[in-house]
């Protein structure tokens, strides 16, 4: 009788080894712990809107990829919205404040005042607005300090430059973007005294056909290097034969024999350190601007045309670099409007 007892029980244990896949495949509860630890609910429920389209290579792109990189260093449940029109932005933020986001990125210049508005209807819910006239308890602001390596364009471009003229396409005159516009005044009046800048605001944060048409009528004037600071100025560029300065992104690729550099803003350490202290409970309302120093504003490769760049033109602008890291040279912020 026992002998039969101990048969069964054999057969019983087999029957569960089988079931289970056997105790010796490490498979199955790899799995598990995997499923563990991405069903974990997130830290924190994170949404941005945006002005345009996540694949502009540009500012949108830059917000995304921001977004994105934050997600993938911490726990968070992430949304977006793009080509959000101003007159339509308070709405998609209400519109996430409403479904319980934790955490959301106005990602233009011109939705300071609907971010305002909803923020002053969800105090529990915290908001960021790009360059916000007005902030709240829970609703602070984050800068581009582009303007930075705006110095560093306008240096490169009066050293490369041939015609003693340079040009620089812009959307609308807003604060950050007047930055830039002066930054690169004075670089490139310190490495050419006489230079001549010629500046336009085609009045469109997104407009690649006048920002094409604006960069062409600059290099009929004489400009040889355009700062691209809005879609289609490079495609100006490459259509006339001069160079560019792309902008946001390494934009190279779209014109390997005309953009030079490009100014480069890496979102991500901003947004994730926004989350952070959301997350830690330490959040406080006021304006973020991560730039040359936090390592989120740089000058992109010159690729291919390196040989574009004199040696002495380098050893200027490393100088530079090296000047502002130091804290020894500081960029002003120069938001004086233009006519």
């Amino acid at each position: 009788m026992g002998k039969k007892l101990s048969i069964v029980l054999l057969l019983v244990l087999l029957v569960l080894t089988f079931m289970l896949g056997g105790t010796a495949s490490a498979g199955p509860a790899a799995q598990d712990a995997t499923e563990e630890a991405t069903s974990e609910a997130p830290l924190l429920k994170v949404a941005m809107i945006l002005p345009g389209p996540i694949n502009d290579n540009d500012w949108n792109m830059v917000g995304y990829n921001g977004l994105m990189a934050a997600a993938e260093e911490l726990n968070l449940e992430v949304a977006y919205v793009e080509n959000v029109t101003d007159a339509d932005a308070e709405r998609v933020l209400r519109d996430f404040a409403t479904r319980g986001y934790d955490l959301i990125f106005a990602h233009s210049f011109s939705f300071g005042d609907a971010a305002l508005s909803v923020a002053e209807d969800f105090p529990e819910t915290y908001f960021m607005a790009g360059t916000a006239r007005e902030l709240a308890d829970n609703l602070g602001t984050y800068s581009n300090p582009d303007y930075q390596g705006a110095y560093l364009a306008g240096m490169l471009a009066a050293g490369i430059s041939e015609s003693g003229v340079i040009g620089w396409v812009g959307g609308m005159p807003a604060p950050n973007m007047l930055a830039n516009l002066h930054a690169y005044e004075a670089g490139a009046a310190e490495v050419n005294p006489d230079i001549e800048v010629l500046f336009t605001f085609i009045g469109s944060w997104f407009d690649p056909p006048k920002a094409k048409e604006a960069a062409l009528a600059q290099v009929e004037q004489g400009a040889d290097v355009l700062s691209a600071q809005g879609v289609g100025v490079i495609d100006a560029a490459n259509e006339a034969g001069v160079y560019a300065l792309g902008a946001m992104t390494d934009q190279n690729f779209l014109g390997e024999e005309s953009v030079v550099t490009s100014v480069t803003w890496n979102l991500g350490p901003l947004v994730t350190g926004v989350a952070e202290e959301v997350i830690a409970g330490e959040w406080e309302s006021r304006n973020w601007s991560f730039g040359l120093i936090e390592g989120s504003i740089e000058l992109a490769s010159y690729h291919d045309l390196a040989e574009v760049v004199t040696p002495e033109l380098q050893d200027l602008i490393d100088a530079k670099i090296e000047a502002i890291l130091s804290g020894d040279f500081v960029v002003e912020e120069d938001t004086t409007p233009v006519e």
